[in-house]
């Protein structure tokens, strides 16, 4: 199934964007109250005075334009979700179904982490931080910030990987018991994850 929808995502784009949209509708019905609540309630644990974790805002969204542009670009050799232009990341930022969240030191953007869901329960995450903020712990904070969100919230969690990504994987299975579900095409494997100790404060995270 996730061979097919990748496949049909990259065939017909167009109609990619309208299925987004009415999954985005029957998720927000079905879904988003209590995981928004849940996100909410786990990213407030993590603030400490400095460090910000809240939603992405539209006026956030030049910002955030700006965070992956002054990465440097071997981030995103396995890193591209989405396109990084503030057209797309205005049209993901309306969908109820695509949920974007952000790491703030003041205005500057330390860190960008998101849920793709869908109405069959399922969300895939992803996570990227700005390479001066690396080694903070901030990338394993917006990891359990989203796992235990979402199993609060009745979600399975997954996420695509490339099995070339040994960093990606290893910082995985550091945070959550990982299965793999399937091997998708190009070296991909679609990843499960299935327990993640409770969520801390920051501090030693």
């Amino acid at each position: 199934m996730i061979k097919f929808l990748i496949w049909f995502k990259r065939k017909f784009p167009s109609i990619w964007i309208i299925a987004e949209s009415v999954n985005g509708l029957i998720f927000s019905f079905l879904h988003s109250k209590k995981l928004t609540k849940n996100l909410v309630e786990n990213m407030e644990k993590q603030n400490d005075g400095q460090l910000v974790y809240r939603f992405i805002k539209f006026d956030d969204l030049k910002y955030l334009e700006a965070f992956f542009k002054e990465q440097d670009q071997e981030q995103f050799k396995f890193f591209k979700p989405h396109s990084f232009d503030v057209k797309t990341l205005k049209r993901l930022l309306k969908n109820p179904s695509f949920i974007m969240m952000g790491v703030f030191d003041g205005d500057k953007i330390a860190g960008y982490f998101f849920l793709r869901c869908f109405i069959n329960s399922k969300v895939f995450v992803g996570r990227v931080v700005d390479g001066r903020y690396q080694g903070k712990g901030i990338a394993k904070t917006m990891a359990k910030i989203m796992h235990i969100s979402a199993w609060s919230s009745k979600l399975r969690i997954f996420s695509t990987v490339s099995s070339e990504n040994f960093a990606s994987i290893f910082s995985h299975k550091a945070i959550s018991e990982v299965v793999v579900r399937e091997k998708l095409d190009n070296g991909y494997l679609l990843l499960e994850y299935l327990k993640v100790n409770s969520l801390e404060n920051n501090n030693g995270l």
